[in-house]
């Protein structure tokens, strides 16, 4: 859900540019996108806009077995029901002109990562109420995080006392996913973080000749893209009210689908990165039809958009919805650091991460891990040259000892760096 309407405001944003000027609809369009990034602060939050009673309906027209086959209970529409994802970005001068990471001194290949500490950011997961349920903040270059672990629990109609068994029975090495469990914030110092990866030789963070794209191919697969939405996307203006503009924005889904596909194809092995397991063919089981989004401009900038996804459902009866909602504000909401949380070190969610990857159990120092049973046998701790190795492609010799004494081995920690 959350792709389908990104995806749609993005293309709108993207074929509103140039060709499509002509239009008047998509002339306000674009200079509603374009408005997004002069501000200072920004809001957006996609929300599942369904009622309990539309989410039924959609899981029974749809074949969602769900609750041991008899479709999804009212219960958990209820819980689906208004769920939302906030996020929050400010800074110090526009947006637009803000870079996750700057070059401090030196030249690209020895540059100093150094985060800019005039942007604040906060991602929030939040219930029907309003309750936030997943909460991650960054300020001053430090992340924050906070998880009410009950909630979540709950949410799904389990127990939650269920979290206070887990948390008892966690290893003292995982003391960080003990404090999330309790529902402490914890933080990371992202800018050590970053300064990791400059230590130990490690003055690359991509893995060494790690190819990239290249820059004629993405021009043409830009324009490509814009050709394609140019001709398959139009745009009908609705009217105002009460100060807010309606305009309908559509496509043949199957249509746009295969053009988009065929223009991505002929220059997919030119970005390796981004598109490693690019299909062999366009999806078959995009409904030949046309589907579309509603776009609300306020004041002549971009305020939100709705997106039925029952349109891309098979068959559908009419009358059958499920409307998400992506909403805009200029004026985001002010992000602090919290008062009360637990510092974290890199070693100490490193270790959280690995051991809940292997069932929670706290793989023993040099023990590797099974996929299907977690700790298994010893491997090899990490030699110089490995380490050495390791430290050309991003990992610091702290990072790799940590990964090493979680069982796993250098070739483990090669794979997993040269993926990304």
């Amino acid at each position: 859900m959350p792709v389908a309407v990104t995806a749609s405001v993005l293309a709108t944003g993207l074929a509103a540019c140039g060709t499509v000027e002509q239009l008047s609809a998509a002339q306000k369009v674009s200079k509603a996108f374009d408005k997004v990034g002069d501000g200072k602060s920004a809001g957006f939050k996609l929300s599942i806009d369904a009622t309990p009673e539309q989410i039924v309906a959609f899981a029974k027209a749809t074949g969602e077995k769900g609750a041991e086959g008899g479709g999804m209970d009212e219960k958990s529409a209820k819980a689906m029901s208004g769920l939302s994802i906030a996020v929050a970005v400010s800074a110090d001068k526009p947006l637009k002109e803000i870079e996750a990471f700057k070059n401090a001194k030196g030249s690209a290949a020895d540059k100093d990562l150094t985060l800019d500490k005039s942007v604040r950011i906060s991602y929030v997961i939040a219930d029907r109420n309003g309750t936030s349920l997943l909460e991650y903040r960054q300020v001053d270059a430090k992340g924050y995080l906070h998880v009410d672990a009950k909630g979540l629990v709950k949410l799904v109609g389990e127990d939650p006392s269920q979290v206070d068994a887990v948390s008892k029975d966690l290893p003292a090495d995982m003391g960080a996913v003990k404090e999330v469990l309790a529902g402490k914030w914890i933080s990371l110092d992202l800018q050590e973080l970053a300064d990791e990866a400059k230590k130990n030789d490690g003055k690359k963070a991509t893995p060494s000749g790690a190819p990239t794209a290249d820059p004629e191919a993405a021009k043409q697969l830009v324009n490509s893209l814009k050709d394609v939405l140019t001709r398959t996307v139009t745009y009908e203006d609705k009217g105002s009210k009460d100060g807010t503009e309606h305009i309908w924005m559509s496509a043949p889904a199957r249509q746009l689908v295969d053009e988009m596909f065929k223009a991505v194809k002929p220059v997919a092995d030119k970005f390796p990165q981004q598109f490693k397991k690019f299909p062999s063919q366009a999806p078959s089981d995009v409904p030949d039809r046309k589907v579309g989004v509603d776009l609300y401009l306020k004041d002549g900038a971009f305020s939100s958009a709705t997106f039925d996804f029952a349109q891309l459902a098979d068959k559908i009866e009419p009358g059958v919805n499920f409307p998400v909602k992506l909403a805009f504000d200029k004026s985001a909401p002010n992000v602090q650091a919290p008062g009360d949380a637990v510092k974290t070190t890199t070693e100490d969610l490193m270790k959280a991460v690995l051991g809940l990857a292997a069932g929670g159990t706290g793989p023993r120092p040099g023990a590797g891990l099974d996929p299907e049973n977690g700790p298994a046998t010893a491997v090899a701790p990490l030699t110089d040259a490995q380490l050495k190795e390791l430290a050309k492609l991003g990992v610091p010799e702290t990072q790799a000892r940590a990964f090493n004494s979680l069982g796993m081995s250098f070739e483990d920690i090669k794979e997993i760096t040269q993926q990304g």
